[in-house]
């Protein structure tokens, strides 16, 4: 009996032969009846042409639910968190299975490795046996020192520029449209030799955009660094905190522990500091307004470990700038405009005129924040302060303490109340205003019809 294997196109048949049946003639001579064969399915689809459809459509078919497994098995894009560690090299093999189980554990999606020491092929071990499914650059410039890593199905890493003390990248995060800027910063020990790191994080190659600098800077920024050993120098501040304000950057809020590095000497000689830092630009705060930072100690580094956890905000649309009229009315309105346009800046023509804007932009937005505060709470507080400040000034007709106080109160919710109106006033995008405490509701009507109508409630798809 034999065996015939058929191939068409991915779909394999194996048939076997029947043997033909016998019948006896008239004359009792046997004869071989031979038995009708079908054709096999395969031959019959290859010469049909629809073989090859079938296997096309059953692989893409196929691929198609692995695609799908992938997307519901991986962890989703809010839990994509970015490390940076200085690990104090990684030659060792007793610290590969720290840095990874410390990945896996914190959902790290797109990793900044500093201090690693290691070069050429000992980086590729270290990924294949470590970091599976993930990818990583080095090069001449920044190898041994720093080693960025990223996990292939959650982000995209683009390296903008490079220099022995930082790497500038641009991340892309599965499911987010828009881009991020992130710096890994890995400064030298020198004030000197970080005079280039901070020149170069100076320049505006990531500020157009969300921006989060992260590293071991190896410099504090301010007094209340270290603990032990020294005391930190106006020298050793210079440089950092001029950075700072020229970058238009702010520390990102953090948890866990305020110091990053020691030196685990015993008794009077150790020493604590804060040289590894997380910060960020006005935009990231718009991307991820509830994003913080997490320094934790590690067994295999006199660094602390620390997680940016990103929570972006999901809403539809940009958060716009808006320009109030009210804060014209303010004392201090003149002075900060007028420092803020005239703080030198290292650009001329229309790109200093945008920067400048930028720079501005910021400047209202704290001032807004930190000197205007909330107008309802202070418009309804200045009002319940001169109720009272009457009714002492009523009850005590005698005592003139009561009526400066009185007088006071009312000059305060005068202003309160002409601030509140207006701000009422340009949200509501109506130009005029009876006086009296019931136009309050009349706007706040008017503002509610309006997020009423901005709203999205429904989706329609064609007749759907």
């Amino acid at each position: 009996m034999e065996t015939r294997e058929l191939r068409s196109e991915g779909i394999q048949e194996v048939e076997k032969e029947k043997p033909a049946t016998q019948t006896r003639s008239d004359d009792g001579k046997v004869q071989d009846n031979p038995v009708e064969t079908t054709q096999p399915l395969s031959e019959k689809l290859a010469a049909s042409g629809k073989g090859r459809l079938i296997s096309l459509g059953f692989y893409k078919s196929i691929w198609s639910v692995i695609k799908k497994a992938i997307l519901f098995l991986s962890p989703q894009m809010d839990s994509c968190n970015i490390l940076s560690w200085n690990v104090r090299g990684l030659n060792g093999s007793n610290k590969h299975s720290p840095v990874s189980d410390l990945c896996s554990r914190n959902k790290v999606g797109v990793g900044g490795l500093l201090e690693t020491k290691m070069k050429g092929n000992k980086i590729r071990r270290f990924m294949e046996h470590q970091l599976q499914n993930w990818d990583f650059y080095t090069s001449s410039v920044i190898e041994g020192r720093l080693l960025i890593v990223w996990r292939k199905v959650f982000a995209k890493v683009s390296i903008i520029e490079e220099s022995n003390q930082y790497v500038h990248c641009v991340v892309k995060l599965a499911g987010m449209q828009q881009v991020f800027g992130v710096t890994f910063v890995y400064g030298v020990n020198s004030i000197e030799g970080r005079r280039a790191l901070w020149e170069g994080l100076q320049r505006p190659t990531l500020m157009d955009k969300a921006w989060l600098v992260l590293g071991d800077f190896n410099a504090p920024f301010s007094g209340k660094d270290r603990s032990g050993g020294k005391p930190i120098s106006e020298i050793e501040l210079v440089d950092s905190v001029q950075w700072l304000v020229a970058a238009h950057v702010e520390p990102l809020r953090s948890i866990g522990s305020f110091f990053t590095w020691t030196n685990n000497q015993n008794g009077a000689a150790r020493i604590y500091s804060k040289i590894d830092h997380a910060l960020m630009n006005e935009k990231w705060i718009d991307f991820f307004p509830q994003s913080i930072a997490v320094f934790s100690w590690e067994t295999i580094s006199d660094h602390c470990s620390y997680i940016v956890r990103l929570q972006p905000l999901v809403k539809m649309g940009l958060k716009l700038f808006r320009f109030y009229n009210y804060w014209t009315e303010h004392h201090d309105f003149r002075d900060l405009v007028r420092d803020s346009w005239r703080s030198p800046l290292r650009a001329t023509g229309f790109k200093a005129i945008f920067l400048k804007m930028l720079r501005l932009k910021h400047c209202l937005k704290v001032f807004n924040m930190y000197k205007i505060g909330d107008l309802k709470a202070a418009y309804y507080k200045a009002k319940e302060t001169n109720q009272e400040a009457q009714l002492q000034a009523q009850a005590h007709p005698q005592v003139f303490s009561y009526q400066e106080e009185e007088r006071k109160a009312a000059a305060n919710f005068s202003v309160q109340e002409k601030l509140y109106h207006s701000f009422l006033i340009q949200r509501s995008k109506i130009t005029w205003l009876r006086q009296g405490d019931m136009n309050t509701s009349f706007f706040y009507a008017f503002l509610k019809k309006r997020k009423s109508e901005n709203g999205i409630v429904q989706l329609s798809f064609g007749h759907i």
